[in-house]
């Protein structure tokens, strides 16, 4: 799981919302800290001015955010983080991915079906071709990525965060995941 939650605020001052954004991701970075099965990281911290809509277009304020995301395979962990991260940050997105090494056990156990199928249909052609027998002249393998399963909730930059209502923990669900292989070949009869 990648979930990303974002600290947001706005003030006349940049300084003040500077620390305003800071404080808050300070604080988020001590509540995850526990959770010794969630990797989190702070990102994309970005500042741009609001301007009044008059045709003048003066400078009323100033905007900031902070993306922070977590990593992890842990949900129970994970749901009970960003239920707590929710009295000052916004889930932004959450997305579920197979773990990298299980993704590859799964490619190479279709990578072999696939080139054992492909040798196969050689066998046929071959036969097929009344050839006494063929060479594999390449073959070119393609493991896609696949799908990923994923619960995106996109929060506007104007929506701010300053609710301190108890929030309720996501309900997360492992889901699957297609891992595909093509192969790709061409092959000489003799």
């Amino acid at each position: 799981m990648i979930a990303t939650l974002v600290v947001q605020d706005e003030d006349k001052d940049p300084a003040a919302l500077a620390d305003k954004i800071n404080s808050k991701a300070t604080w988020a970075n001590n509540v995850l800290r526990p959770y010794a099965t969630i990797t989190f990281t702070s990102r994309d911290y970005q500042t741009y001015p609001r301007y009044d809509s008059s045709q003048v277009r003066r400078l009323i304020g100033w905007r900031a955010a902070q993306i922070i995301e977590l990593e992890t395979d842990d949900f129970e962990a994970a749901g009970k983080a960003i239920q707590k991260l929710q009295e000052k940050l916004q889930v932004q997105r959450i997305r579920l991915l197979a773990k990298p090494t299980t993704r590859a056990e799964a490619s190479d156990l279709l990578i072999t079906q696939a080139l054992n199928r492909f040798k196969d249909r050689a066998r046929l052609i071959q036969r097929n071709m009344n050839s006494a027998g063929f060479k594999i002249v390449e073959v070119d393998i393609n493991t896609g990525q696949g799908g990923m399963e994923e619960y995106s909730s996109r929060v506007a930059m104007d929506e701010m965060s300053s609710r301190s209502a108890v929030q309720s923990e996501p309900v997360i669900e492992a889901g699957t995941t297609r891992v595909t292989v093509q192969v790709y070949g061409r092959i000489q009869l003799d």
